[in-house]
């Protein structure tokens, strides 16, 4: 059997238990431990099923029992957990996992967990570095590939996350070794020691206990089927609520893993907008290469007169840099894609690496000459996370030691203005806090996205981490004000049907701003499609507030959206008495006329708008069809004259094309249609022409006339562009 089925085989006894369908889990597990092999938990088995069937068999007997479903309960964790075991042994001699691989290379050096952290604790003391970190690694591998650790174990661990004299960078490693080994299998003494170090109050272990709850809400998710039966979780939860700043704390955590759904977004913009426009303008007007640019801009300084040139010539790379900067401020982790190429060094072949907190005093950063070029990197502390913080000084060890001396020099001088922000921020705790998260989640991110053995790990960040929806945190997450953050970060950033359901739990509770409420939530609706139930919230919020001039055009546009011009003129022409030049609703209500076959209502607006602003050629467009349709041909074809002389579209060709012809002129009529089909194939043309079929017999064009028209463009057109 492949290590794939037997995964399948695995997934399908747990989702048994999920459902609590007992006995088909017991079956499963029994065949589970058959096909393996792992016949020394056939015992536990029977064990375990027979208490079970006792309890049904009281069950049956009318006995009323009041510890069942205690027990229940307890036979379903200790199920999981054998499940656990069975998959643990049968995979730990053969898989080639990730995880497997370091648990077989821990268990082969046979050096226990206690043993570790004494051997951490004396290096510490000794001042041995580059022997205290090789012993930080086998710390954080001996955690992590542990399934179940023992009391004794996790009291010592428990005394090193306490100890003030334990260090603390290396305390952040057994977070993230808990984090990733409850990730694996659920171990309750694994999580207590999470709770343990969320708890830590010290001004020195922040970053500890900031992270700890990072892997506390990630577990949680992971396991929200199973909590119910870990009481004592519960229990742990709402002694952590009671320390100060929880709430908060827990509301950041949450924000900041919805803004690395933005990532990915940000790394194709950058890629397939950004950098081409980069390319376009470093290649014309003969400033140099493109390839030189791109060095200079990853690299070294960057030509003061390229990026004046570049923001002065392209609008759209200038709003970007403008966006690049309130992202960055935001939160927007903007330096995945940089740093992916840089995690191929051997430094991150140890796990553990990816998480450890940044230090220039690390031994593999010591270069030849013993400068400390790497202090410098310490003032990214702002914008650039550990992992990164690594990759970079990695990439500059690659430097000759003359570049390498001279950036260290510019890093600590240039850097410096970014010391006095990060120092202005330690004033404001909570966006102090909510950076070190953010931070890292970044570690995190790095880690299941870029990690060699990726595939060997299920990706966090592929689940919705919608933690505010967990029951368990829900207690923590339910106030307005909370929610309110959580619904405006999904909105903000694109993610309506999220933000929805937040939005009516808030209305359904009749808390906050009603109108508000209502106009978020039709704005959610609408974004989703659900172009009826946006009107029904939108005109609640109207009743409201009846002068909105952003809710009579959403009003209007909704009422336009289902087919019904008559009403959305209504909401259209009270905007008009509001704000009366207002060119996008002067256009609109002439659609809504136009569409209600009122030409001359129509005509009158359009007129108006292109009075107002002769370059709108939209206004111009219905003012050259409203003429032609009302047989004003010699006003249609200077209109249609003007739109073709500056940005023509097929439909002004074609629809010059129809003046013309109305006005007798086949010849140019004809002409008119085969510019409007340039580059086009026959099918195009069509569509455009037989949508106006009406429009042309209106105009006294026979009908007979329109199908020979019809079939010479067939004719001098091609079928079908390849």
């Amino acid at each position: 059997m492949t290590l794939q089925e037997l995964t399948n085989r695995y997934k399908n006894l747990v989702r048994r238990i999920d459902n609590g369908q007992m006995k088909e889990a017991f079956d499963l597990l029994t065949h589970f431990i058959t096909v393996t092999g792992q016949h020394t938990f056939t015992s536990r088995v029977e064990e375990l099923q027979n208490t079970y069937r006792y309890m049904l068999h009281y069950y049956v007997e009318g006995s009323n029992d009041p510890t069942r479903h205690r027990i229940r309960a307890d036979i379903r964790r200790r199920a999981y957990e054998l499940a656990d075991a069975v998959r643990h042994a049968t995979f730990g001699d053969i898989s080639p996992a990730t995880y497997y691989s370091v648990r077989r290379s821990v268990r082969y050096a046979g050096i226990g967990i206690t043993s570790i952290l004494r051997q951490v604790a004396l290096y510490t003391e000794a001042g041995d570095r580059e022997h205290g970190e090789s012993a930080a690694n086998r710390l954080f591998d001996a955690l992590w590939t542990t399934e179940f650790i023992d009391a004794d174990t996790a009291s010592a661990l428990r005394e090193a996350l306490s100890s003030h004299s334990f260090p603390t960078d290396v305390k952040t490693l057994l977070v993230s070794a808990l984090l990733l080994g409850l990730q694996a299998s659920f171990d309750r003494e694994k999580m207590r020691l999470l709770f343990d170090a969320a708890a830590l109050s010290d001004a020195d272990t922040v970053n500890v206990s900031l992270q700890a709850l990072v892997a506390i809400c990630l577990t949680l998710y992971t396991y929200s089927d199973r909590l119910e039966l870990y009481p004592e979780v519960q229990e742990r939860l709402e002694m952590l609520a009671e320390t100060p700043d929880f709430r908060r704390r827990l509301s950041s955590v949450i924000v900041r893993f919805i803004l690395t759904r933005e990532t990915e977004k940000v790394a194709h913009r950058l890629k397939d907008e950004i950098l081409p426009e980069i390319m376009k303008l470093t290649t014309q007007g003969g400033k140099g290469p493109t390839t030189d640019f791109l060095k200079e801009i990853a690299g070294e300084e960057m030509n003061p007169e390229w990026m004046e040139r570049m923001v002065g010539s392209s609008d759209k790379l200038s709003a970007w840099m403008r966006e690049y900067g309130e992202l960055q401020e935001e939160g927007i982790d903007m330096l995945h894609t940089t740093f992916g190429p840089l995690k191929r060094f051997p430094f991150f072949h140890e796990t553990g690496n990816w998480f450890l907190p940044f230090t220039p005093r690390h031994t593999a950063l010591r270069d030849h000459n013993g400068d400390s070029f790497a202090d410098g990197i310490l003032s990214l502390a702002a914008f650039m996370c550990d992992s990164d913080k690594y990759s970079f000084c990695f990439s500059i060890l690659h430097l000759p030691d003359a570049q390498r001396r001279a950036l260290g020099e510019q890093l600590r001088g240039d850097f410096s203005q970014l010391r006095e922000q990060e120092a202005a921020e330690l004033g404001d705790r909570g966006k102090h806090e909510e950076r070190l998260i953010g931070l890292y989640i970044r570690n995190l991110y790095r880690f299941y996205k870029l990690h060699p053995g990726r595939a060997d790990f299920d990706d966090i960040f592929e689940r919705g981490l919608d933690f505010h929806r967990l029951p368990i945190l829900r207690p923590y997450l339910s106030d307005a004000e909370t929610l309110l953050r959580i619904a405006e970060v999904y909105l903000r950033k694109g993610y309506p049907d999220d933000a929805r359901p937040i939005y009516e739990e808030l209305l359904q509770r009749g808390e906050g701003d009603s109108e508000m409420l209502h106009q978020k939530l039709g704005y959610c609706l609408q974004s989703i499609g659900d172009v009826d139930g946006a009107l029904r919230e939108y005109l609640r919020a109207e009743l409201i507030n009846p002068d909105s001039k952003w809710l009579l055009r959403r009003i209007a546009a909704c009422y336009r959206a289902i087919k019904q011009p008559t009403r959305a003129l209504e909401f259209l022409l009270r905007h008009e008495r509001l704000e009366p030049d207002n060119l996008s609703v002067l256009l609109h209500i002439g659609h809504c006329y136009l569409e209600q076959k009122m030409y001359d209502e129509a005509l009158k607006y359009y007129f108006k708008v292109d009075y107002l602003d002769p370059t709108n050629a939209k206004g111009g467009r219905g003012v050259a069809w409203c003429s032609f349709v009302l047989g004003k041909y010699d006003q249609a074809r200077a209109s249609y004259r003007k739109l073709i002389a500056e940005q023509p579209q097929p439909e002004d060709y074609l629809n010059a094309g129809h003046t013309e012809w109305a006005s007798g002129h086949v010849k140019e009529a004809y002409a008119y249609y085969l510019q409007a089909a340039a580059g086009k194939d026959f099918d195009f043309f069509a569509n455009l022409f037989d949508a106006d079929r009406s429009a042309l017999i209106r105009a006294g064009i026979d009908p007979e006339e329109i199908a020979l028209m019809r079939d010479e463009m067939q004719y001098v057109l091609p079928e079908e562009v390849m």
